[in-house]
Formats: C-alpha cells, structure tokens, sequence
C-alpha cells in the first residue's frame, strides 16, 4: 500500500510542477513580466488587487491593499522578476523532486498571496497541493532527487561540523 502512497504523492508533486513552471515560463517569455516593458504586468496586477480593496465586501483586505501600495508596487520590478522565476523554480524543483518541501513551501507562499490579492484561478487548488505535500513529503520525495541528494548533503554538512575546530568557553 506504500507504494500506491508514493506513487499518488510523485504524481501531485509533478503536476503541480508543471503547473508552476508554465506560469513561470509565460511570464518569464512576456516583456511585461521579464524584459524591456518591466514591470508592466505585475504593476496591472498590484493595482488591480488593490482596487478590490473597496465596498461593503472586499475581496482584498484592507491591510493587504496597504501593503500592495506601499511596498509592492513602488517595488514592482523587482517583484515581476521574483514572480515569474520564482514560479518557474519551484516548478523545476517539484518535477525533479529536488529541496521539494522548501519548494512546496516557496509555492503555497506565493498562492496565498495571489490569494490575498484577490485572485482565484488555481491559487486554492495548487495551496492544497502543497499542504499536502508539506504534510506527507516522505511520500512525496521517496521518487525524487531529494532522496538521494538530502542524505549527501547531510553527510557533507556533518563532515564538515567535525572538523570545525572547537571554540572556547
């Protein structure tokens, strides 16, 4: 039963992945979003979101919309670049299966806030994704890299720590 577990989890981490990498890849081949047009993607975004911060039922928080405009936006560029090889990063990472929870991580940090600005697509469906992930990573990295590079790396990191010199007290 194990096996069907991990097989079920590898498939969720792959198609997750290819989400996030062709999200990634449209903006990142979009001059709006990487290129000589910078940051004007994101900056319609921002600004979108935070015009739904207004009305009896907001679909943006307040404090959200204050945020946007007062750090995103005046940061856009910096942002649409973040955004779009961020997504595509996680992407690779999940679909190689390599620092997969940082990745599942990284990835339900930016849908909650693609959430928080209003904006529902896939954002729900690929969060969940990746709390199921994050809760049941040994399942989800059995058939990954990370099965074979986490143990090499923590080998090295405790080779390393051995030979660290001891400091005083």
């Amino acid at each position: 039963m194990k096996i069907v577990w991990r097989v079920t989890f590898t498939i969720l981490r792959i198609w997750m992945g290819l989400q996030w990498l062709e999200a990634g890849s449209e903006k990142i081949k979009n001059p709006a979003w990487v290129g000589d047009q910078v940051p004007a993607g994101i900056t319609g975004f921002l600004k979108g979101a935070a015009a739904k911060a207004t009305g009896a039922h907001p679909a943006v928080q307040k404090w959200y919309a204050d945020f946007l405009n007062g750090f995103a936006i005046p940061n856009a560029k910096i942002f649409s670049y973040m955004v779009a090889f961020g997504e595509a990063l996680v992407g690779i990472a999940l679909i190689l299966g390599i620092f997969t929870t940082f990745a599942a991580l990284m990835g339900a940090f930016m849908n909650l806030n693609f959430m928080l600005a209003g904006s529902t697509s896939t954002n729900p469906i690929l969060y969940t994704g990746s709390m199921i992930i994050l809760f049941w990573s040994a399942n989800a990295t059995f058939f990954a890299l990370d099965h074979v590079i986490l143990p090499w790396l923590k080998e090295r990191v405790q080779g390393i720590l051995k030979k660290a010199p001891a400091t005083a007290a």
